[in-house]
């Protein structure tokens, strides 16, 4: 059985949520959209696993929608959320691979049933890319040694870490770090690699490392440069 709490908090890290309400919705919407697409013995099987809190939007009664595409469901998504496309495909691609992470074996099922499965339930920093990304499919993430990372991070502003993670934190006020974190989303979606972003009192501290292999590759270092000038554009106190 699927943790709620564990669930929710692990989506929006993926996703990089605001908060906890915004990723329990949009956790509510991926959740309604996948069960609207499934006949109801795999419907059942789904709900089956939620906790409570989440078994509502599961619980659909009546004819499957059958989307033709991932897009199709996405697009579900973003209807049910009230958000684009691009942050629904991001939210869908978090709660399926969360998903797959705590009940593997109905992930399966599931990702055979739902057009574009694959991707849908890959993990955002991982996996295919979405289509249109601009990212090359073939593109596999390179381990860095300590003696390049120590390289690396010489060349960033304000990054500090070894080979297993990179962090950043950046101090600015409270009106500035909604556009930082937009921002950063979109270099995200742009790389198809996440940053899991902590807020804090003061300010946002930013990691980064490639869950897969649990390592700092080029992908990591290419996003921390990216994060680099996203808060250059806005400008900042740290």
């Amino acid at each position: 059985m699927i943790q709620y709490a564990t669930f929710i908090q692990t989506v929006g890290e993926q996703a990089g949520a605001a908060d906890t309400e915004e990723a329990r919705r949009a956790v509510d919407a991926v959740i309604a959209a996948v069960a609207g697409s499934l006949e109801e013995s795999d419907r059942d099987r789904l709900a089956a696993v939620l906790p409570a809190s989440l078994r509502g939007a599961a619980e659909i009664r009546g004819q499957a929608v059958h989307p033709d595409s991932g897009a199709a469901l996405v697009s579900a998504v973003s209807t049910g959320f009230g958000c684009p496309a691009e942050r629904a495909r991001f939210y869908t691609r978090a709660v399926l691979s969360t998903l797959a992470g705590s009940e593997p074996e109905l992930a399966r099922v599931l990702a055979g049933r739902l057009p574009d499965g694959e991707e849908l339930f890959s993990p955002i920093d991982q996996g295919v890319p979405p289509h249109g990304s601009g990212v090359p499919t073939e593109l596999t993430p390179r381990l860095l040694e300590r003696d390049e990372i120590d390289r690396a991070l010489a060349a960033l502003e304000g990054w500090e870490g070894d080979e297993h993670r990179l962090r950043r934190t950046v101090v600015l006020p409270p009106e500035r770090r909604r556009p930082l974190r937009d921002a950063v989303a979109r270099v995200e979606r742009d790389m198809t690699h996440h940053a899991r972003v902590e807020q804090l009192q003061d300010g946002i501290t930013f990691e980064v490392w490639t869950h897969s292999l649990d390592r700092v590759t080029d992908m990591d270092v290419e996003l921390a440069r990216r994060i680099d000038a996203a808060i250059a554009a806005l400008g900042s106190s740290g």
